[in-house]
């Protein structure tokens, strides 16, 4: 290497020294504020007092709970094994789902979604007020994966 290339050599090398450590310091402060991790399901709420009726099966408990007044109401699930189904829904259907009445030939599409379940865990959901009330009350647990209803459940 020639003396010119030599000292051009080193000027870029001294220059590269300086700038890439400031780079990486520009571009770490020019990150924005980061957003927390947002769950995709809120937060857990608190059981509501009452339990009107419970349905107790082999894997599962279901509670229906509501308040004094009668004026909130929630669907409490709990598993007590393993369900069989990785990832279910809950669908709050009419007493006689799609005309039928038979556990195949449910469908979504005529029914209220409640809420996931997964394979493990308790889970909470807020029911919501409609015109069937909730002196009988029809859920039925549906695979979407495999497209077919599990269980009905009556209370």
């Amino acid at each position: 290497m020639m003396r010119p290339l030599r000292k051009r050599h080193l000027q870029v090398w001294t220059a590269w020294a300086v700038l890439i450590p400031a780079g990486i310091v520009f571009a770490w402060l020019a990150i924005p504020d980061m957003v927390p991790v947002k769950l995709l399901q809120a937060p857990a709420a608190g059981l509501l007092p009452v339990i009107k009726k419970t349905s107790d099966k082999k894997d599962y408990t279901i509670n229906l709970r509501t308040d004094p007044g009668n004026t909130q109401w929630q669907l409490e699930w709990k598993n007590k094994s393993v369900l069989m189904v990785p990832s279910a829904v809950i669908y709050k259907a009419s007493p006689n789902p799609s005309g039928g009445g038979a556990l195949e030939s449910f469908r979504p599409e005529n029914a209220i979604l409640v809420g996931r379940i997964e394979a493990r865990g308790d889970y909470v959901f807020s029911l919501q007020q409609d015109s069937t009330g909730y002196n009988q009350l029809h859920f039925i647990l549906y695979d979407f994966i495999h497209q077919k209803a599990i269980e009905y459940i009556n209370f």
